[in-house]
């Protein structure tokens, strides 16, 4: 797994740069992706993605409860895929995400807890640029196995 990762993030960090259609504001569909129970509460989640200079994209996410709070988180991203730095709501000491673009539609998340492979999310973008899917595929802490799927709509 670790050999076969290895070049997946070789061949992606040499990959294409992100695509314009992918820039902008996304919103998830509830009814169309498959979250695990602890994502029960989520009312809404709206994604915004921007270039910020020709090197970096800006993600920000906003995720409101059904109980009316919200959270947000704010990363960037090479253009060229790497270690997403995030500058508000970062996950749990110990954990980072790189990025790994595989083609304009295609991006990798392999996510990482203190060097370790925990979970890998392939994103993929819609040929006509309406919506994208991510998968994530992984091991919680208990070491099960878990996957599900969400899929976000252009706004």
């Amino acid at each position: 797994m670790r050999k076969a990762m290895l070049l997946l993030a070789v061949f992606g960090l040499v990959g294409w740069l992100w695509a314009a259609d992918t820039m902008g504001t996304w919103k998830l569909n509830l009814a169309k992706s498959k979250l695990p129970p602890s994502a029960a509460n989520i009312k809404e989640s709206i994604l915004v993605f921007q270039e910020i200079d020709a090197d970096t994209i800006e993600g920000s996410s906003t995720q409101t409860l059904k109980d009316g709070k919200t959270t947000t988180a704010k990363w960037t991203t090479p253009k060229s895929g790497g270690i997403q730095t995030y500058q508000q709501g970062a996950p749990a000491n110990g954990i980072s995400t790189l990025a790994v673009i595989i083609d304009a539609d295609t991006i990798y998340n392999v996510t990482l807890q203190n060097g370790k492979q925990v979970q890998l999310t392939p994103i993929n973008f819609s040929k006509d640029g309406k919506t994208f899917t991510m998968t994530y595929k992984g091991t919680d802490a208990q070491g099960k196995p878990y996957e599900y799927f969400v899929l976000y709509e252009k706004q």
